[in-house]
């Protein structure tokens, strides 16, 4: 066992470097941008700093890592609704211990935006004006969708990591493309209640492949970590995270920041936090030991809010 611990610090070092390597001059800074709009309400409510906190179903899409502690079996499902309905954002995922893997989980991800209006000139072949002006010539959807295939292992007593294989399908009216990729993770308990924890995200560059063209999704890193400690009768949870690589940049120009808190008494938990300065809220209740319901708020400033409603059940 003892052998195992000395690869914690060069993996997590391999998952910080990689990201500032160069990727192919074909990626895009927002191919993958549908990825990262999180999973789960809890996540969302602690500002989506859960790389090092996720301990459900969601590690798969969070970190594959945290699979090796999974303990049962969980289906989880969750809605959101992105700035006053017009991005439908839905996720579910299921979790399991494994044999030969210490846990397995899938996951799917969709997002939808309807009613795009594709226009045309009146007449093609001559130049926009009054005389001229664009009509609505159909009325498409856009769906995003990424399916998750998780294992996570337990290498030590404090050391796991953890591998989700992921294929992706997109439409934009009758245009199609499809791509796979590869997000990596990692997770360390430094001593009772301390978690370090990484997620690297397409490793290899994820192709994006349309009808007559091709995208990538550029590799990109979360790192975080997890304090929990007894606070009254209930318990504290701070995480803090942030994301590098892939050009992810805040509103400043800085790799963003995310951090959140929750307390947790008996069957309910009250949780706050800032997802790149913007600020999150959210409220869980176990309200059956197999049934946990959470809620989360996210503001924004130039668009509507955010909420996004989750159910997890246990069996």
């Amino acid at each position: 066992m003892f052998r195992t611990l000395p690869l914690a610090a060069p993996l997590l070092a391999l998952l910080l470097v990689l990201p500032q390597t160069r990727p192919a001059a074909a990626a895009s800074a927002y191919a993958g941008e549908f990825l990262a709009l999180g999973g789960g309400a809890r996540a969302m409510a602690l500002g989506n700093a859960y790389v090092a906190v996720v301990d459900d179903a969601t590690a798969g899409y969070w970190n594959a890592a945290a699979l090796a502690d999974f303990e049962g079996r969980q289906l989880h499902l969750s809605h959101a609704e992105l700035y006053s309905g017009l991005v439908q954002h839905d996720y579910v995922a299921f979790a399991r211990q494994g044999k030969r893997f210490d846990g397995l989980g899938i996951s799917l991800v969709r997002v939808g935006v309807e009613d795009i209006k594709f226009t045309e000139l009146e007449n093609p072949a001559g130049g926009i004006g009054p005389d001229n002006r664009p009509l609505v010539a159909s009325t498409e959807t856009s769906s995003d969708y990424a399916l998750y295939l998780s294992a996570g292992h337990r290498l030590s007593a404090k050391l796991a990591v953890g591998a989700s294989l992921k294929t992706i399908y997109r439409t934009v009216g009758p245009f199609s493309a499809y791509g796979a990729g590869l997000d990596l993770g990692l997770r360390y308990l430094v001593a009772h209640g301390l978690t370090l924890a990484a997620a690297l995200r397409d490793v290899t560059t994820t192709p994006i492949v349309w009808d007559n063209s091709t995208d990538s999704i550029r590799p990109s890193a979360l790192v975080g970590l997890a304090i929990t400690r007894p606070v009254g009768a209930g318990a504290a949870t701070i995480g803090f995270a942030s994301r590098a690589g892939g050009d992810a940049t805040d509103e400043a120009g800085d790799e963003p920041l995310n951090a959140g808190i929750e307390y947790r008494y008996k069957t309910l938990a009250l949780r706050a936090g800032f997802q790149e300065s913007r600020q999150t809220l959210g409220l869980g209740i176990t309200s059956h030991e197999r049934l946990e319901l959470d809620l989360a708020y996210l503001q924004h400033e130039e668009l509507e809010s955010t909420y996004r409603f989750s159910a997890g059940f246990r069996f």
